[in-house]
């Protein structure tokens, strides 16, 4: 295990692992994230780490990308085009709704944000406040987009930041890799899940 102690209340949260993404059938299953999210098995250590937290009485917050009615996609960009090119992820759809291995328990905050990073248009600051968390434990996809944002804003924020790197997958290995070896470890801590159990 590492030679690490957790700095404060540790929050864990959940990235886009919502049907429209990581769901066989869902709607941007194009995108490659659901077969990702397969190959990498990265759903049992999702289960372990809830599983961990719900046991030590720590939050747990789940962030779904929600678009807005009308979204205003970036002009350039590949992964802009491919979302403007369907309608996807609407409030209220099933879309936006945990995939069932990870089922949210009562309490447990599911917050909608838009376009990237979990602090976009979303409430997660005050939730964190709320909690008393100083540290997140980021999981989820896409490595390279969301976890990588949502790190940056986090440590903008002041924010101390854990990565559990066997938990987070993208459909681009190659970024995978550089963000977990070269990117997140100059701005946090870039470990296992079984590690980070270890410490909660």
């Amino acid at each position: 295990m590492g030679n690490w102690e957790m700095k404060g209340k540790p929050a864990l949260v959940i990235i886009y692992m919502q049907h429209s993404i990581v769901a066989e059938d869902g709607t941007l299953v194009f995108l490659g994230f659901a077969k990702a999210t397969k190959e990498a098995g990265i759903v049992p250590r999702h289960q372990a780490l809830l599983k961990g937290f719900r046991e030590k009485k720590l939050p747990v917050i789940y962030v779904v990308a929600t678009h807005p009615t009308a979204p205003i996609f970036p002009a350039y960009g590949k992964f802009w085009e491919a979302l403007a090119s369907i309608s996807a992820n609407l409030a209220g759809s099933k879309d936006v709704e945990v995939i069932p291995e990870l089922t949210p328990q009562p309490g447990e905050p599911v917050i909608g944000n838009w376009p990237i990073g979990g602090f976009s248009g979303s409430n997660l600051e005050q939730l964190l406040k709320d909690y008393g968390a100083e540290t997140l434990v980021l999981v989820g996809v896409a490595t390279d987009i969301a976890v990588l944002t949502t790190t940056l804003q986090a440590v903008a924020l002041a924010y101390s930041v854990i990565v559990a790197n066997d938990a987070c997958t993208s459909v681009n290995a190659k970024a995978h890799e550089v963000v977990m070896g070269d990117m997140l470890p100059a701005m946090g801590l870039v470990t296992t899940t079984e590690d980070v159990l270890a410490h909660i």
